[in-house]
């Protein structure tokens, strides 16, 4: 394998390898949900206190024991666990199901801009982040950069479709 085909792989460009692409948004998202398990543990009672990285840039528990992180009194780990098993079960069919994919798409969107949602409200309503959550958003950007070549065929075919219904 050459120079140029390993860059591109890594980089899950239009020419890398879709295996590669794949499973590399399948261990993002997979990550993601990792990172929430202590964050439920916490919400619901079975784990005292998230850790934090040494400093005062991080307050986990402060932060996922808020109102803000349990909207409709639903703890928003648990949320977040449902939302990205469901990210994962469409990256797990998106190979063989078209639908599957064109909802992959709309759905890392919807996972990007919630995550990018949530690390702006920690910083502006609190000054500070959880350091779980900032692992979730982590995996969450690696999630979109893999996937964008699924978000942008995706939006194209969409796109056409909608220009050729007009004709």
């Amino acid at each position: 394998m050459s120079r140029s085909s390993i860059e591109n792989e890594a980089h899950c460009s239009p020419a890398a390898d879709a295996l590669f692409c794949e499973r590399a948004l399948l261990i993002a998202t997979t990550s993601a949900v990792a990172t929430l398990i202590p964050v439920v543990a916490h919400q619901v009672g079975a784990l005292a206190s998230l850790p934090d990285p040494p400093g005062s840039l991080f307050a986990s528990n402060r932060i996922t024991d808020s109102k803000a992180a349990h909207p409709l009194g639903i703890p928003d780990g648990v949320l977040g666990l449902g939302s990205y098993g469901v990210t994962l079960a469409l990256a797990l069919l998106a190979r063989r199901r078209h639908k599957a994919r064109k909802l992959l798409a709309l759905k890392l969107v919807v996972d990007g801009s919630m995550a990018s949602f949530n690390m702006a409200r920690q910083i502006l309503t609190f000054g500070k982040l959880c350091s779980w959550c900032t692992g979730t958003a982590i995996c969450t950007v690696a999630m979109v950069f893999v996937g964008r070549k699924v978000i942008a065929e995706e939006a194209l075919a969409g796109k056409s479709a909608l220009v050729n219904s007009w004709q």
